[in-house]
């Protein structure tokens, strides 16, 4: 049975507001999951944006995570647009290269308190946006692979290229820079496709599979996330958000036949899965959280079954 890996933390009751039952319980219920190999956890300037030590005591025993440095590369670019691995500023460089030697340090540092390798991957993006370029992301990747990441595979996460005429979400490199960077720095690190993050470059939910062709037949696609994204304003909010929509929203252009077909384009992959947000503004329990995330699932493994993935 495929397990996968589950970005929970934009739906969590206590991701933004803390409240340590809350996150408890969410916990709880993702751990029982035997589908569910493995969490990503939000970098914000540590490996949990409330309580390190919390996350330390209390993440599954039976689970790995996945740390995404998107929330805080958002957070540092917009407060200096010359941040990113990617900048040809070089102080905008070195400090982004300074923060992900912080992640590693926490990796460490939570690897040593649950005496395991807990973290299995670690994704980077390639920010900034306008004044980035591949050499700059070689320098940088040639860099921090130098590192040792403590078994942690180092991933880049591709977000929304900036496009002419478009107002970007993230308007970071294009997968084709991010392509060629990796294979001038020589260095072994495979790319991850959001879906929705493809959709909202693309303005187009069939043409995904072109970031994920592109990425497999350069031996580079090593991951495959599925989240959702609308071309209609939703209770998420405007059109063509990065906000995690779940399948059970009906503009949201993944459909089943997308996921159909990206599962069967991608193949077996090491990391596959998901990542699910909540609307603001809308209560939901703890359980009606989890319900969301345990029938995405659902409908991923019927998807595979459907196309013998």
């Amino acid at each position: 049975m495929t397990r996968f890996v589950v970005g929970a933390y934009p739906a969590s009751i206590a991701h933004k507001s803390w409240n340590a039952t809350a996150e408890h319980e969410f916990f709880s219920l993702l751990g029982s999951d035997s589908r569910i190999s493995a969490l990503e956890l939000p970098w914000l300037g540590d490996i949990h944006p409330h309580d390190p030590s919390w996350l330390h005591q209390n993440f599954p025993t039976n689970l790995k995570a996945v740390v995404t440095s998107i929330p805080y590369v958002m957070s540092r670019f917009g407060q200096n647009p010359k941040y990113g691995l990617a900048s040809t500023d070089n102080d905008g460089r070195k400090g982004a290269i300074g923060d992900v030697a912080k992640i590693l340090q926490a990796i460490k540092e939570f690897n040593e308190f649950s005496n395991r390798k807990v973290v299995s991957a670690v994704e980077i993006h390639t920010a900034p946006r306008a004044i980035g370029s591949l050499d700059a992301l070689a320098l940088s990747l040639d860099e921090i692979s130098q590192w040792d990441w403590q078994g942690a595979e180092l991933v880049i996460e591709h977000c929304d290229a900036l496009v002419d005429g478009q107002v970007p979400e993230k308007g970071f490199l294009t997968l084709e820079d991010e392509i060629s960077a990796i294979k001038k720095s020589g260095v072994d690190i495979g790319l991850l496709i959001n879906w929705g993050r493809s959709a909202i470059e693309f303005r187009d939910g069939d043409r995904v599979i072109n970031h994920i062709e592109l990425a497999k037949s350069n031996d580079l696609l090593h991951g495959l996330i599925f989240s959702g994204v609308s071309d209609a304003e939703t209770d998420f909010g405007p059109a063509w958000i990065d906000a995690h929509l779940p399948f059970t929203e009906p503009r949201s252009l993944l459909t089943s036949d997308r996921l159909k077909n990206a599962l069967q384009i991608a193949g077996p992959i090491s990391l596959l899965g998901i990542k699910m947000g909540w609307p603001p503004g809308i209560t939901g329990t703890v359980q009606q959280r989890f319900n969301s995330i345990s029938d995405a699932l659902s409908l991923i493994q019927t998807a595979q079954f459907d196309t013998r993935v």
